[in-house]
């Protein structure tokens, strides 16, 4: 960050005007220029603007010079500048600095503040029995508290806020007058007389306590055995003891979710070395004031209920988010699981009365809050891929996530089905906005378009062109063709290339993509998701792609992998039966699937490197169903033995386009498994000859740059493999990041290449919907 320097002709009094853009509002900027002004004796005036924070500044020269010097050393720590923007000015005679407000309309061009996590001198203020606001479950200041989850439109003042239903009393507002406090300023500014508080009910509704006794209730409930509906920063949480089987059982069969892990809340960083190993980026994630939760390895014989994680080897674990997180995680003194606050495949809950119906057969006990929710926000994921923080689900604290894309394009995009979110542009700022959810159940339909309209009314974006999948069936698809304006068809993989792209900072460049994912519509129709693009942000072209083989029963191949173990045999050695050696399992159910195998519309192609893991998995470890998405290949990873050196062979088919031949790996894990191999070396063969293919076929196409994205690179083992063999070359690779890898990530994509393309006006029309009807829109 530089300045101009003084001129000699100067006169005594001169002034500048400087607009602070980039992650600017919510993070104590104001206070700190305040500061900073009457430190070296300034007039002016300090506003929140669309456009960033504008500082009009007046003095003599020499300190107004000792302002733009200090100015990069004074920024608040959650602070993020982008550019700062200095013009000369007109003295206005101002006797003072003050912080002022400044209604105005038009798009944003600065970022919407995200949530903070609790910091360390409100958990001592909360701790200390002497404070004022000693358990107080809503303490807050500049540094840390909810933003996003509060926020009604920006610029982020106090009066645009839920706090705004708040008044303050003498001693807060006694505080967010004077510059010398941390509260100076502090839009979210409460104590236990003038701001929210609790209360708990009983299953029946009856409020049982109030205030620090609701809170007492709760741990009561907790430390029981029981389980707690807590309203949290952005929605309601599920809260029980991680260390008490029996609830863990209760809690799985009540919200039926039977194999997804849960997250669990300690106290402190101690706590979680306790439970997991730690290494120093998953230290600075969960230290992070964003706070997400952290997929870390758990370690053996931790004190957590087995039913935590089952079968996986990794446990999120998180830091508290507020003041009540910690107060519960402290006094509780163990291991808490906070999962979201709804019945499994719907929409998290955030209101005090819809809570009571909806989570009536899961909770025991409710422990409410006054403070109003302005929309839903789950805990972001992240796990440590390659030594950096990868995010699987991007939510409270990460989002929304400003995107480096060229200005003067007006567009939303809708992602796809599953962990749908939005991204939006409006001309001077691009940004993904948080995760929503799959678009299956209704009430999950209503929130995406309730969330979809909130970010476009809070980035003022008008007029915009509207970018989806190309696949007809999503609801996303379907939801903005009813909607006025121009559409812009986007494929699947090509989105996902695109989201590595505004990663690794290459969208000017020619890349080779690699898209792995569980599924995608292709244009000629086929469920694709192992492919390689060379591509642009607005255009690519298919240069290789993995052998397909048949789901059989389309969507229920999904559930049931052995029904992809039989296709997956079927296509490498025919009809098979035991005496020809195969599995006696998957002989039969090969055999009760035949009718299948010569029906292609219930029985659609694809190319997808998610569902040959569930293929894998099925033979490997004897898996029968799924569970959910994406489980078969997490335990596939999770039980690959790190010892084990070899790895089954994949045949590069040389063609236009080339493809990833997977027979002959089929050929051996099938004698490994009739030789009785453990499950951890075949997974670790399996793991070990897939990341060789890739990097096989990426160097085919030196020197062009390697962006690995789709929901298969959340696979820790197989992306590190991968990124290990290019390391061996000149090759450059782009990792994941900040952008989900799956589908939470597909708008910010579908943003990007919507934009080139509109640019280039090579725009890609959406495809006959019956090309769709052969497979799953999910």
């Amino acid at each position: 960050m530089s300045f101009p320097r003084a001129a000699d002709d100067l006169p005594d009094c001169t002034a500048r005007r400087l607009i602070l853009s980039g992650r600017v509002q919510g993070v104590g900027m104001r206070p700190a220029i305040v500061r900073l002004a009457q430190r070296c004796g300034l007039a002016g005036r300090v506003l929140n603007r669309l456009n960033g924070v504008q500082i009009e500044i007046e003095g003599a020269w020499r300190q107004i010079e000792q302002f733009l010097e200090e100015l990069p050393h004074r920024m608040p720590r959650a602070a993020l500048v982008d550019s700062v923007h200095v013009e000369p000015a007109e003295p206005c005679g101002r006797r003072e600095f003050a912080i002022e407000q400044s209604p105005q309309g038009g798009p944003l061009l600065t970022q919407v503040p995200r949530d903070l996590a609790l910091c360390d001198d409100c958990r001592r203020e909360v701790a200390d029995p002497t404070n004022r606001r000693a358990a107080y479950p809503f303490t807050s200041c500049t540094n840390c508290g909810p933003r996003d989850a509060v926020l009604l439109s920006m610029p982020y003042e106090r009066g645009q806020t839920t706090m705004a239903r708040f008044t303050l009393c003498p001693a807060c507002r006694d505080e967010y007058t004077n510059p010398a406090n941390r509260r100076f300023h502090a839009q979210t500014n409460a104590c236990p007389v003038c701001g929210p508080h609790c209360w708990c009910a009983d299953p029946t509704g009856k409020i049982v306590a109030c205030r620090e006794a609701a809170v007492q209730v709760a741990i009561r409930a907790i430390l029981g055995g029981e389980i707690v509906a807590v309203r949290g920063l952005g929605g309601y949480q599920l809260m029980c003891d991680a260390t008490n089987s029996a609830v863990v059982a209760r809690l799985r069969e009540r919200k039926r979710r039977p194999h997804k892990p849960l997250a669990v809340l300690v106290a402190d960083l101690d706590e979680v070395d306790r439970l997991a190993e730690v290494g120093p980026a998953a230290r600075q994630a969960l230290a992070d004031p964003a706070n997400p939760i952290v997929l870390l390895p758990a370690r053996p014989g931790n004190r957590l209920a087995p039913g935590i994680h089952p079968g996986l080897n990794d446990v999120g674990v998180m830091l508290p988010t507020t003041p009540l997180h910690w107060l519960l995680a402290r006094q509780c003194g163990r291991p808490l699981v906070a999962t979201s606050g709804n019945r499994n495949g719907e929409p998290l809950v955030i209101e005090p009365r819809e809570s009571a119906s909806v989570l009536a057969e899961i909770a025991d006990w409710w422990l409410h809050h006054d403070r109003p929710i302005a929309s839903p926000l789950d805990d972001s994921v992240v796990r440590i891929i390659a030594g950096r923080p990868v995010t699987l689900r991007l939510a409270r604290g990460l989002g929304p996530l400003t995107l480096d894309l060229s200005t003067g394009f007006r567009g939303v995009a809708v992602g796809g089905h599953q962990k749908a979110a939005v991204a939006v542009a409006n001309g001077g700022q691009a940004a993904l906005l948080p995760h929503i959810g799959d678009l299956d159940a209704l009430r999950v339909r209503e929130e995406f378009i309730q969330r979809m309209n909130r970010g476009i009314g809070l980035y003022g974006v008008e007029q915009p062109v509207w970018i989806h999948d190309l696949h007809p069936d999503y609801f996303s698809t379907r939801c903005v063709q009813e909607l006025p304006g121009d559409k812009i068809a986007v494929q699947h993989h090509h989105a996902h290339v695109a989201a590595g792209m505004i990663e690794a900072g290459w969208l000017d460049r020619e890349v080779l993509g690699v898209a792995f994912d569980g599924t995608g519509f292709g244009p000629d129709g086929m469920v694709w998701g192992g492919e390689f693009l060379r591509a642009t942000a607005a255009s690519f072209r298919r240069v290789a792609h993995l052998r397909p083989f048949r789901l059989l029963g389309g969507a229920a191949a999904i559930a049931e992998p052995l029904r992809i173990a039989a296709a997956l045999t079927h296509d490498a050695f025919g009809l098979l039966d035991e005496s020809q050696g195969a599995p006696p399992r998957l002989a039969a159910r090969a055999a009760s699937l035949r009718p299948l195998f010569d029906r292609p519309r219930f029985s659609p192609s694809t190319t997808s490197v998610g569902r040959l893991f569930d293929g894998v998995a099925a033979l490997a470890l004897e898996l029968d169903t799924a569970g959910f998405e994406g489980r078969p290949a997490m335990l596939l990873e999770a039980v690959a033995d790190s010892a084990e050196p070899g790895q089954y062979s994949f045949a590069l088919v040389e063609g236009q386009p080339l493809q990833l031949d997977w027979r002959p790996m089929l050929r051996d894990l099938l004698a490994d498994c009739a030789l009785g191999v453990p499950p951890g070396r075949m997974a670790m063969r399996f793991h070990r000859g897939l990341a060789a293919a890739v990097v096989a076929v990426c160097r085919r196409f030196s020197p062009l740059p390697v962006v690995l994205s789709g929901g298969v690179f959340q696979n820790r083992l197989l992306t590190e493999l991968i990124a290990e063999g290019m390391a061996r070359g000149a090759q450059p690779l782009g990792l994941p990041g900040l952008i989900p890898p799956n589908d939470g990530g597909l708008a910010a994509g579908q943003l990007a290449v919507g934009l080139a393309q509109a640019a280039s006006n090579t725009v890609l029309k959406g495809a006959a919907p019956e090309c769709a009807s052969q497979y799953p829109a999910g």
